[in-house]
């Protein structure tokens, strides 16, 4: 089984409606990779279980400070072959891909439909918690001569 390349895009605003046009785009025909999705994130005994994501995205939407994952496998058996969005502690939303292949093209693509210019590709990597570290990663890797995240 193939590794995959993790593309990342910072959304530039934490809302449904980013979340809903990242997913229309890029997985179109898509399954929830979890059956439910538990606040606060990793806690034994949780607040709250959602058992769908547009719930778990409208629970990030009202609370900014409320890190979580959500992934979705992408059915039709090409690239993207998983779609991901994270709402992170410090109020923003990263959307990422898994792909095979042309991670540069799949990040230049989710940054123009995402409508940002801050993102980065890595290997099998989730993004970092906060946008200001994912703001600080991609800054790192633009720069001349920085060993690409992509390098298999």
């Amino acid at each position: 089984m193939p590794g995959y390349y993790d593309v990342y895009a910072l959304a530039p605003a934490r809302t449904a409606e980013a979340v809903e046009r990242f997913l229309a785009r890029f997985a179109p025909a898509r399954e929830p990779a979890a059956d439910e999705y538990e606040v606060p994130r990793y806690a034994d005994v949780p607040a709250t279980v959602f058992r769908t994501p547009g719930e778990l995205v409208a629970h990030g939407v009202a609370h900014p400070a409320e890190p979580h994952g959500l992934y979705w496998r992408c059915l039709g058996g090409s690239d993207p072959a998983h779609a991901m969005a994270f709402f992170t502690a410090d109020g923003g939303l990263i959307l990422g891909l898994s792909v095979v292949s042309d991670a540069e093209w799949w990040r230049a693509e989710l940054l123009a439909a995402a409508g940002s210019t801050v993102g980065w590709v890595g290997f099998e990597e989730p993004p970092p918690d906060t946008a200001r570290e994912f703001a600080v990663r991609a800054a790192r890797h633009a720069e001349p001569g920085a060993a690409p995240d992509t390098a298999r």
